[in-house]
């Protein structure tokens, strides 16, 4: 497996939190950090953060001519909904989910598509094998938000993951469900309903139901190892007042 497609560029910038952003500010970050990398040239970024409530809607949700009634669900269930940059169908997560967002500058964004999720996939794989749970790469028949590029067992799907491109770079977003899965099934059952996709909900799961000794410290630490396993690390904080810092870097 390639990984160096998913730092092209010398050694990644890693980004630890902030964690529970209001979801309007926090789903700004990666386009923000995207235009940041593109127009300065500044290379690779990941960010590990933990969310709250969220649903994530994507361009294509916001067509349907049910939108409205996505959004009044959401609110309905506790959830905050927001638009998201990179494709795909409406995912969800809260304060027990993940995210994994890459971002990065390149010449020539598009070629490299498709590698880039298998290699994303395979480092959750790794990650998720320190946890003690089997995984691999495809796409689960009425699985939520499909693609073929899901981090899967064989009938749920543990990972998601969805990728924006723009001239000059691009950015890959991951996420995973830790602990309590029933809000967010329960979430995007009623979503998908009101789209009127045929989307099973036994297929979204949460990684405790494999092991109930599993949290979010220890999928962030195994996450971490296996980042530091393939590549340079340079260890960031991201700072939040009217602009935002990462390091001596500014993102407008």
């Amino acid at each position: 497996m390639n990984f160096d497609l998913l730092v092209p560029q010398g050694s990644l910038k890693l980004i630890h939190g902030p964690h529970f952003l209001e979801p309007e500010e926090d789903i700004s970050i990666g386009p923000r950090l995207l235009s940041h990398t593109v127009e300065k040239g500044a290379g690779s970024f990941a960010r590990i953060s933990r969310p709250k409530r969220t649903l994530a809607l994507s361009s294509r949700d916001r067509s349907h001519p049910n939108f409205q009634r996505f959004l009044e669900i959401a609110q309905e269930g506790g959830f905050a909904p927001v638009l998201r940059s990179p494709g795909g169908r409406a995912v969800a997560y809260h304060e027990e989910s993940i995210i994994l967002d890459f971002v990065s500058s390149e010449s020539e964004p598009r070629s490299a598509m498709s590698a880039r999720f298998d290699a994303l996939g395979t480092l959750f794989i790794e990650a998720l094998d320190q946890c003690g749970i089997a995984a691999t790469i495809g796409e689960i028949p009425r699985e939520y938000c499909p693609g073929k590029h899901s981090v899967i067992t064989k009938d749920q799907k543990l990972v998601g993951t969805a990728q924006r491109l723009v001239r000059g770079g691009w950015l890959l977003s991951a996420s995973v469900i830790v602990r309590n899965g029933l809000p967010i099934r329960d979430l995007l059952t009623n979503i998908y309903s009101a789209m009127e996709f045929d989307m099973n909900p036994e297929t979204i799961v949460a990684l405790n139901v494999f092991d109930s000794t599993i949290d979010t410290d220890s999928v962030i630490a195994a996450l971490t190892d296996t980042l530091r396993s393939h590549f340079d690390i340079e260890d960031c904080e991201l700072i939040r007042k009217n602009e935002l810092k990462v390091r001596e870097l500014v993102v407008q």
